[in-house]
Order: structure tokens, then sequence, then C-alpha cells
């Protein structure tokens, strides 16, 4: 089977590494940012490797639809990296969100999948 790979770059010119990475790394709210319809997290105070998110893209809310997020690494302030096995059609993966600062400080924004 060949391998799925997704990658996006967004970046914002007016925006502090600090501030988004704030937004990305709450991972009660990565439905707000990341084109899901909706995303239910299981953390803890502090995010950390070994947090769940569900994540709905269809119209179902049956937790047997959803798909289910693992942080298997966590790097504060920069990157984070989810292991998926529960994707249908992909044998399972790796998401990864980077935030990274750029020369006119504004923030580069990447996400990837591998699957």
């Amino acid at each position: 089977m060949a391998p799925i790979v997704v990658r996006q770059q967004r970046t914002y010119e007016d925006r502090d590494p600090a501030e988004t990475w704030a937004e990305v790394a709450d991972l009660s709210r990565f439905g707000e940012w990341f084109p899901v319809r909706e995303a239910r997290s299981m953390t803890g105070a502090v995010p950390q490797v070994g947090n769940i998110i569900f994540i709905f893209v269809g119209r179902t809310r049956d937790p047997e639809h959803a798909i289910r997020l693992e942080v298997v690494e966590w790097e504060a302030g920069r990157r984070f990296v989810c292991e998926t096995r529960q994707i249908p059609g992909v044998e399972g993966g790796h998401f990864t969100v980077e935030v990274d600062g750029t020369p006119l400080g504004g923030t580069t924004v990447k996400l990837g999948f591998v699957g």
C-alpha cells in the first residue's frame, strides 16, 4: 500500500510564536483551528505525551466513528506528534504540528500527516 502524505504550512506575519503555540497546544481547542467537525480532548492540566484527542469528521458523534489521536511526542513551545490507528482505509499514521518564528517576527505553523 502506498503511503499517504499530507502537508500544509501557513505563515502569520504579525503573530508571536508563543501566542500561536498557546493556541495549538491547548488540545481541548483542537477543533477551533483544525478542520474537523468536532474534537473532544482527554487532557490533564498540562498537555503531555499520552494525552488523547477524539475527532469527528462526519455528522455522526458516535464514539465508534471517532478518530483517536494519542500524543506520542511533545516538545513544549515548538512541536507535538500524535499517532492514530483508527482512520478508515489507513493502517495508522502520525500527525505533526510545528510552530516556528519567522525572521521578520511572525509565525509559521506546519501541519503534516503520514499514514
